[in-house]
């Protein structure tokens, strides 16, 4: 049994099965980068696996759309962690006691080496031993018995050793970065703020060791949001000027342009959308203000007309809930009796709603998407020959909706969809990525070389050895003997 237990601890700590895991480690990593991952998008999820049937119920129980907290990564991960600290610990030690000797003893037969020249030389052991050392500096030289023995290369090895340990650290730094990080999405329309809080986000990720005391609750106010676009109707630039107060903090103002994110209290700040919010006010059939606010509408089309939902819980006859799908026109122009948007700037807005009434199901206790109205218990309000009134608005323009509601178009602002992004460990987990990169191109690029000096009756001769094809090995024996008798008569 110990046998075979010292067997299988030689093969897990091998540098050949720590290559393989890494290698195996890259190749499970590939499918988060191609297929939703839970941590990140749920919803986005959820769509792909309804999508896709039974095949896509496969892959989600083998861990493929959660791929980083799958036991199957899990066991690779930690295998490669014993595996490399099985390697680092012996050639650590061996590595520092070959610092601490010195160039082993002079061959019996120098002939067999490369670069191999005798002379004929009266000089004595001493004399050899300074003045060799003195042609080769960068060898690490030792008088032995019969002359002189150098060595260089350590630092070879000690590089290899670096790479080895930064590959150790990126594991152990990457493991941290995902438990300490998170990352959300807020969808933030104009002159209104934003709290940096789990619960104000849209979606929320984070790690295992985030908790709400871990998150910096700094304030972002949206103060403008600016969309050009070009005659022909391209986007041209997009720009958010926002109002920042950290904790402790004097407010700031900072601009969020595409691929310029904002960093504020440890966290990235990156503008990934934008889009149009009308300010809707609605007073239900009795008169009384149900809503008076801004509405989201995040289904944005390139042409920027868009679509959402607004939900009106709040009116005097509870049974009599309000629900709206919108559509948004941002340049409308009639065709006939249909409606359609020549540019996606706000020129001419206007506003198309279908009416659903009855109970919006708040109230039971179940998630819904803001985003979406779930019509289960709704009724879509039609014109006597069955097809869907629509309501059509003008901006500050109030129109009386199916079942005596009212609907003001009042203004219209835009919004700002924001990700945020808090990895604490990015700028170490790079430094190790580097440090690593130049360890083992340093370990690639050294040189690793051994020389002999031989003093004996009269004669010395020298030769060396190093890497396959090492040019270095035959001119550095030659500037060797070279520093002892003339190079040029012992040819």
């Amino acid at each position: 049994m110990k046998r075979r237990a010292r067997w299988a601890w030689r093969q897990l700590t091998s540098m050949r099965l720590a290559i393989i895991l890494l290698l195996i480690l890259i190749v499970a990593i590939i499918p988060a980068s191609m297929l939703p991952q839970q941590r990140d998008d749920p919803a986005a999820v959820a769509a792909w696996v309804t999508e896709h049937g039974t095949w896509g119920e496969i892959v989600s129980a083998i861990g493929l759309l959660d791929v980083l907290r799958a036991p199957w990564f899990a066991a690779i991960y930690l295998l490669l962690f014993i595996s490399l600290l099985g390697c680092i610990i012996p050639r650590t030690g061996q590595w520092v006691r070959r610092l601490r000797s010195r160039p082993g003893r002079i061959p019996t037969r120098l002939d067999r080496f490369d670069g191999y020249v005798e002379a004929a030389s009266e000089a004595g052991e001493e004399e050899v031993a300074r003045k060799v050392a003195r042609a080769l500096p960068r060898y690490r030289s030792e008088k032995v018995p019969g002359g002189v023995s150098l060595e260089n290369g350590y630092l070879r090895e000690g590089a290899n050793l670096l790479f080895h340990i930064c590959l150790f650290a990126i594991l152990i730094v990457f493991a941290l970065s995902q438990a300490l990080t998170y990352r959300g999405q807020a969808i933030v329309v104009e002159g209104e703020s934003f709290v940096n809080s789990s619960l104000a986000y849209d979606s929320f990720t984070s790690g295992t060791l985030v908790g709400e005391a871990k998150i910096e609750p700094f304030r972002l106010r949206l103060d403008d949001m600016e969309a050009k676009f070009d005659d022909e109707g391209n986007a041209s630039h997009f720009s958010a000027e926002i109002t920042v107060t950290e904790p402790n903090g004097e407010p700031r103002t900072e601009e969020l342009a595409l691929n310029n994110p904002v960093r504020v209290s440890g966290t990235d700040i990156f503008l990934s959308g934008n889009g149009y919010a009308p300010h809707l006010i609605v007073t239900d059939e009795d008169g009384a203000v149900a809503f008076d606010g801004h509405v989201v509408l995040a289904d944005v089309a390139p042409d920027y007309i868009s679509r959402g939902v607004a939900k009106i819980p709040d009116t005097t006859n509870r049974e009599r809930q309000l629900g709206l799908q919108l559509t948004l026109y941002p340049t409308a122009v009639w065709m006939g009796e249909s409606l359609i948007s020549v540019y996606p700037g706000p020129v001419n807005p206007y506003l198309v709603a279908l009416t659903w009434i009855g109970d919006l199901g708040l109230d039971d206790g179940r998630p819904q998407n803001v985003y979406d109205l779930d019509t289960t218990k709704l009724e879509l309000q039609t014109d006597s020959g069955g097809l869907a009134t629509m309501t059509v608005l003008e901006k500050g323009h109030t129109a009386t909706l199916p079942g005596g509601a009212t609907l003001t178009f009042a203004g219209l602002d835009r919004f700002a969809a924001l990700d945020f992004n808090h990895a604490p460990l990015t700028g170490l987990l790079g430094f190790f990525a580097v440090l690593g990169f130049a360890s083992i191109t340093a370990s690639l690029l050294l040189p690793q070389r051994r020389i002999w000096v031989r003093v004996s009756e009269g004669r010395i001769s020298a030769a060396g050895i190093g890497r396959s094809h090492d040019d270095r090995v035959g001119a550095d024996v030659r500037r060797a003997i070279g520093s002892i008798v003339d190079i040029e008569e012992a040819l």
